[in-house]
């Protein structure tokens, strides 16, 4: 396995454990940002840089997990963005 797909699963690894620990350790706060909202961005970008060696990288051992973990980290990030609108319209409070 290349170095290139070991680091790129070290980080979409790490990306998820601190996505998952920031959203069930955060506090929702209205008027403030939630403490996960940063990971939004980090998600998307990492995703598409999973599918790009993924995909350069075709065939060769661990490229296959490289390339199904990358529409699921795209999809935690889409997640992580219509959450963070809907608490941006206060849609989420408790009345």
């Amino acid at each position: 396995m290349k170095a290139i797909i070991i680091v790129m699963l070290a980080v979409q690894a790490a990306a998820f454990l601190a996505t998952v620990i920031a959203v069930l350790t955060g506090r929702s706060v209205i008027g403030r940002r939630p403490a996960w909202s940063i990971s939004t961005i980090a998600l998307v970008i990492i995703s598409g840089a999973s599918w790009n060696i993924g995909n350069s990288h075709a065939g060769q051992p661990g490229a296959d997990i490289l390339m199904y973990g990358s529409p699921f980290l795209l999809g935690m990030g889409v997640m992580a963005a219509l959450m963070l609108l809907r608490h941006r319209r206060g849609l989420d409070r408790l009345d």
